[in-house]
């Protein structure tokens, strides 16, 4: 059994669409029930995924493991590269440690803004830096934590991050 719908559309969308199934040689109908077809497919698959505890938490693992480690992983690299932004903010952070004993979100944006010390100059500093506070998909990898103004390292980097920290930082003798 057959059902006829109608589809309001964007114009543009539709010219093209017209174009594309010229090339294939396709009938507007086919496409159609075939995109209908894997738009179910993947609708239906998606739910049961949520529905089912082995995948969700399989996934959730997955998702924890890949914003964790993030940093972890990107730490060393930082250490070797001191002309990326990131390890200028990290190496402000011990900069600001060492000279006053505590690190604030307004002494490291000082030492980051200061062109004449271009080892510590990051032009994006609050984009770079609420980057290092998160931990997402989309983020650098969380390294930092602060409460608006005193800037700590995450404990679940702490250990890593010490382990180079003579890579951002040499304490003046």
């Amino acid at each position: 059994m057959n059902k006829e719908i109608r589809l309001n559309m964007n114009s543009d969308v539709y010219e093209k669409f017209c174009l594309a199934l010229k090339l294939t040689n396709e009938s507007e109908e086919t496409v159609i029930e075939n995109f209908m077809r894997s738009y179910i497919a993947r609708t239906f698959e998606k739910v049961s995924q949520e529905y089912n505890p082995k995948v969700a938490e399989k996934q959730n693992k997955a998702a924890a493991k890949d914003y964790y480690g993030k940093a972890l992983n990107r730490i060393p690299v930082w250490a070797l590269k001191p002309e990326q932004y990131n390890h200028k903010i990290i190496k402000a952070y011990f900069t600001a440690v060492n000279t006053s004993g505590k690190a604030t979100v307004t002494r490291m944006e000082q030492l980051c803004s200061d062109k004449d010390h271009p080892e510590l100059y990051v032009p994006t500093f609050k984009n770079n830096y609420s980057q290092m506070k998160l931990d997402g998909p989309k983020s650098h990898g969380k390294v930092f934590e602060d409460d608006g103004d005193e800037v700590w390292i995450w404990s679940e980097v702490e250990e890593m991050l010490m382990k180079y920290k003579d890579s951002f930082f040499h304490e003046e003798a």
